[in-house]
């Protein structure tokens, strides 16, 4: 009988270690209904803090690994808003640092004073099949935690993304898709921007062409915003529409591609090279 138990003890340790199935990307969007920031407070999770290293070493919450949003991205200014071609190998990198499919991760930045790089880090992650993820800013989180010791990072194993390719958009399809009438295009840069550039002044794009600022989708505390449901149900975008969301480098645009699919937006897809590619 004792040679039974360590048998059965040792098979579901082999179980235990096994690494989890690779078949993560989301099929339906994380909807925002209960959401609120004292609640992810509560929760056991992995905090990335995506604002410049210098404003991260002088205040930070305890536990909070600094990230950039260029760390998951490619170096070449031509192409900078791209993501890196080795998934697997960025996958990795988090593993180090306690994420994977299953992990809940907060990610803190600057809210409306900073350029949407929390929510860019947010919107790389659910590429890669990471399902909860949410955005804060950092002052708010850090007023209503009062943890003074950093919890341990425990690192998981290597796990293979499976890309969820529905939240990116190539340059190349791009250009085809907004030569057809349809689909929606939703600038998300500042009016002055826009007025500056914008789709609607070129020949070939027959796609609905709008402006809605990208702090426009979030609140104060940094989660996404339900409100701007409102906003695009003005403009006749149902959540049933094809959105494709740019910006100049794919950084506000992936912080509001990520919001929408927060809100339950079933066909949003970031232009991740933005106006540069485009030129």
């Amino acid at each position: 009988m004792k040679k039974y138990v360590l048998v059965v003890a040792a098979v579901l340790l082999a179980l235990a270690c096994q690494q989890k199935p690779t078949k993560i990307s989301v099929q339906e969007p994380v909807i925002s209904e209960g959401v609120t920031a004292e609640k992810l407070l509560k929760e056991k999770a992995v905090i990335l803090d995506a604002r410049p290293a210098f404003e991260f070493n002088l205040a930070h919450v305890p536990g909070a690994i600094n990230v950039r949003w260029e760390d998951f991205s490619q170096n070449s200014p031509r192409s900078r808003g791209l993501l890196q071609g080795d998934l697997f190998s960025l996958a990795r990198r988090l593993a180090l640092v306690g994420i994977d499919p299953d992990t809940k991760v907060v990610v803190l930045g600057k809210g409306a004073q900073g350029g949407g790089e929390e929510g860019r880090v947010a919107w790389t992650l659910k590429v890669l099949g990471v399902k909860d993820v949410y955005t804060l800013v950092h002052t708010s989180y850090r007023e209503m935690n009062t943890t003074k010791e950093a919890p341990l990072v425990q690192n998981k194993p290597y796990w293979k993304p499976q890309e969820n390719e529905s939240l990116v958009m190539n340059i190349k399809d791009f250009k085809k898709i907004i030569a057809q009438p349809g689909a929606v295009v939703l600038d998300v840069r500042s009016a002055q921007e826009f007025a500056l550039r914008n789709l609607s002044q070129e020949k070939k794009v027959q796609a609905s062409v709008y402006n809605v600022e990208w702090k426009e989708f979030f609140d104060g505390k940094g989660l996404p915003l339900a409100k701007s449901e409102g906003l695009l149900r003005d403009k006749g975008i149902s959540k049933e529409a094809t959105i494709l969301v740019l910006s100049n480098h794919g950084v506000r645009s992936a912080a509001v591609t990520y919001a929408l699919q927060f809100l339950g937006y079933k066909k949003v897809s970031n232009v991740a090279g933005g106006y540069e590619q485009w030129k």
